[in-house]
């Protein structure tokens, strides 16, 4: 009896794949540049700071970096993000040469 009541929670548990189509609403997109890229983290998210450093010539005893976004993921999200930055900079690597 309890192989049974086993073999019917399996069944449940599985949940039949589906597709799903996603589309991307980009009408309320900005789009900011970034020559600067920081990163933190707590025990439950990662931050990505982007910025502009805007020091043309040479440097004093401070560089000042305008920053302009803040992302805020979850650590699972920042693990994807890290992979998939990995594959399409190798992809870009192999097609334009090494990034310095």
């Amino acid at each position: 009896m309890a192989s049974t009541d086993q073999n019917e929670t399996a069944q449940k548990s599985e949940k039949p794949t589906r597709d799903v189509r996603v589309r991307f609403d980009d009408t309320k997109m900005s789009s900011n540049y970034a020559n600067v890229a920081n990163v933190g983290m707590s025990k439950d998210e990662v931050t990505l700071l982007f910025g502009t450093n805007q020091t043309w010539g040479a440097v004093e005893e401070e560089v000042v970096i305008a920053l302009s976004s803040r992302i805020i993921l979850t650590p699972s999200v920042a693990k994807s993000l890290s992979e998939t930055l990995q594959r399409v900079l190798g992809e870009y690597e192999k097609q334009v040469g090494k990034i310095a």
